[in-house]
């Protein structure tokens, strides 16, 4: 949403085009035109007003309903995207009503594993945890910068159990590709990191990590967001 050319880089490929975003940003013409260009958006709203901020941080709720409204009321197709956490899980409820009222076509929950670590201010300082909504763990201790430093060398640090996973393959599944801010076309977003350790799959690369899902060597990027 932050690329001055969103609307030509969607409007472009003349096929069903989807675009996820936490809607912070973007100009009422823009959103408008989503809407006309019959571009899908998933907005990925974690919480009602009182808690989408502590996941998705220096977020507004109201400029999230600005772009709502502008995008439902221009005719858009909206789908309400939630990852549930224990600071948000007694609100689904109350969550997917205000979808239905303000026009979503769908809600849903999607739990994507990242629900364990501390926030942190721009300080650096905690401010408070994210936690799974079951209860499954709590706050413990963590050292701020070993842990920023950790991140930025890699962001694989999953190791998949010795088995065989039996992978839902999204991109095979919804038949969707995924093209990157670079232009790269690749499987998923899933396997679209451009960090140390976690290379960039491009689509014609499908074959060899499907290669990895009937062994004990599952991809760990396949095993962590698509197997089980």
């Amino acid at each position: 949403m932050m690329n001055p050319n969103i609307l030509e880089l969607t409007a472009m490929t003349g096929c069903r085009t989807s675009v996820t975003t936490n809607s912070s940003i973007g100009s009422r013409h823009t959103w408008e035109q989503f809407a006309k260009n019959n571009i899908e958006v998933r907005f990925s709203i974690d919480g009602l007003q009182d808690t989408n901020h502590l996941y998705r941080q220096d977020v507004e709720w109201n400029k999230i309903m600005d772009r709502v409204k502008w995008f439902i009321g221009a005719g858009g197709t909206a789908t309400w995207k939630w990852v549930p956490f224990k600071h948000n899980s007694h609100q689904i409820d109350q969550a997917r009503e205000l979808s239905k009222k303000l026009g979503f076509r769908d809600f849903l929950v999607e739990d994507q594993g990242r629900n364990h670590g501390p926030a942190l201010d721009k300080d650096g300082n905690i401010t408070h945890w994210i936690l799974p909504a079951d209860g499954s763990r709590g706050p413990g201790k963590y050292n701020v910068p070993a842990g920023v430093s950790r991140y930025k060398e890699t962001h694989e640090n999953f190791i998949p159990e010795e088995k065989v996973y039996q992978i839902d393959c999204e991109h095979e599944r919804d038949q969707s590709i995924y093209i990157d801010a670079q232009g790269r076309i690749g499987t998923c977003c899933y396997q679209g990191f451009d960090l140390p350790g976690v290379p960039f799959i491009k689509l014609e690369d499908l074959s060899k990590l499907k290669e990895t899902w009937p062994t004990k060597k599952c991809n760990s990027v396949c095993a962590m967001s698509c197997g089980n």
